[in-house]
């Protein structure tokens, strides 16, 4: 009786499936989504806090501010504890 060892190798993981990653353009959509949202908020409020919008929007603090950013139209006044945000006049 012999007994032969064969040695196995390890499966890359590029051969195995990844998960599916949300595609850009339907982050692109939720996000435009939001930024309406935000649009319409702070024109019926005047000016809104952070917290605010993203109680509204249902995102966090941090994502909040990076969409806020992302706005043109919108302007942050006063400074960290203090800052607020409503639509730039035209």
């Amino acid at each position: 009786m012999t007994l032969k060892f064969v040695k196995k190798q390890a499966n890359k993981t590029s051969d195995k499936k990844q998960a599916n990653k949300t595609s850009d353009k339907k982050q692109a959509n939720k996000t435009s989504k939001n930024k309406e949202k935000i649009r319409a908020y702070l024109k019926e409020h005047g000016t809104a806090k952070t917290s605010d919008i993203a109680m509204l929007i249902g995102l966090s603090m941090a994502r909040t501010r990076a969409v806020l950013c992302e706005m043109e139209d919108v302007e942050a006044l006063g400074s960290n504890r203090t800052r607020v945000y409503q639509l730039r006049r035209r």
